[in-house]
């Protein structure tokens, strides 16, 4: 048995969200950056923490060992929560990784002033966690990244990496970008297009684009440089080269889908869930896919009810639910062999 029945995930969730907001984060010796973005997202915590609570409890439901013997990793962490609320739950060993240099520091802050927090805080990505665990010999159980997989710019070789740390590991990962939802695809389609025109970012990524090949390859004029520009959308600037280099146009696999050209960044990028099946299968992992649901604390009391009106319908509809899902939760699971 997991112990999964003998955690009142709901009351753990609400009770850890207020005392995550009741810290004064102002008199925390962490970045302005860091301030900032806790400031935004703290009236909309105990929502966070019940997609965190969700997360661990679906894991645990499929673990053959009870939360004091599981080894969690915390990928692209954040400032820290879901590790947070893990070892509240008994998890026995909780590694935290984000990418982000000044996260990583308010996730060491956090952990003196709260009493609570991941037992191994890592900077870095995939390959530096797979790193980090084969040198400590680590084979962990569960790995859950909420708002992260689709940012990710190579995923056949971060799900690579990653299939390599235990032959047991569930994944369970969120994701706002659900290919079935009309309109949060509309809105992202929307973000996407600004990243490519300016709208939503400046410099835009077709300009930065453009430039590079200005810069690199000044035989492209013309029409030659303008066609180049917009077929290495959702390249990086090291993949554009190799395209260039071997004389092969690169092919978009959709009209929207762009990436942060310098870091490899998608902006949102949205995936048919048959993709995330194809890059899990060679290893033996299946998916299961399950709708999330809205945020019903709010302040306006119509919205709120609204919201569980909504969530109802999501919980109850079956398949349907999907096209009102807010986002998805893709739990990959493997039965050991590959």
């Amino acid at each position: 048995m997991s112990g999964n029945k003998t955690i009142d995930w709901i009351l753990l969730a609400r009770v850890w969200a207020e005392r995550l907001r009741s810290v004064d984060y102002d008199g925390l010796n962490i970045s302005a950056y860091n301030k900032q973005y806790l400031c935004r997202l703290l009236p909309a915590l105990p929502y966070y923490m019940r997609i965190y609570a969700r997360c661990l409890s679906q894991c645990l439901r499929s673990a053959v060992s009870p939360p004091s013997g599981i080894t969690l990793v915390d990928y692209g962490g954040g400032c820290g929560f879901l590790s947070i609320l893990a070892k509240a739950a008994g998890f026995g060993r909780v590694i935290y990784i984000d990418l982000n240099p000044l996260s990583v520091a308010t996730v060491h802050v956090l952990r003196s002033e709260t009493g609570r927090g991941p037992d191994v805080i890592l900077q870095g990505d995939s390959a530096d966690l797979v790193r980090y665990c084969t040198a400590q010999e680590i084979t962990p159980h569960m790995l859950i990244a909420t708002d992260v997989i689709e940012h990710v710019y190579d995923l056949p070789v971060f799900f690579a990496g990653l299939c390599t740390l235990s032959p047991v590991m569930q994944m369970m990962f969120t994701t706002a970008s659900t290919p079935y939802n009309p309109l949060i695809k509309r809105r992202l389609h929307r973000f996407m297009v600004g990243c490519e025109t300016g709208r939503t970012v400046e410099p835009n990524y077709f300009n930065r684009r453009r430039q590079f090949l200005l810069d690199h390859y000044p035989h492209l004029t013309g029409e030659a440089l303008e066609q180049w520009t917009v077929h290495t959308r959702g390249q990086t600037y090291d993949d554009m080269r190799k395209a260039l280099d071997a004389g092969q146009l690169p092919q978009p696999a959709d009209r929207y889908n762009t990436c942060d050209p310098e870091t490899g960044n998608w902006a949102e990028r949205i995936l048919p869930v048959r993709a995330y099946r194809a890059f899990v299968s060679p290893y033996g992992y299946r998916l299961t896919v399950a709708k999330g649901f809205y945020n019903v604390r709010r302040s306006n009391p119509l919205t709120s009810f609204v919201a569980r009106i909504i969530n109802t319908l999501i919980r109850c509809s079956g398949s349907p639910g999907l096209s009102v899902s807010p986002f998805l939760f893709l739990h990959f699971r493997r039965d050991g062999k590959k």
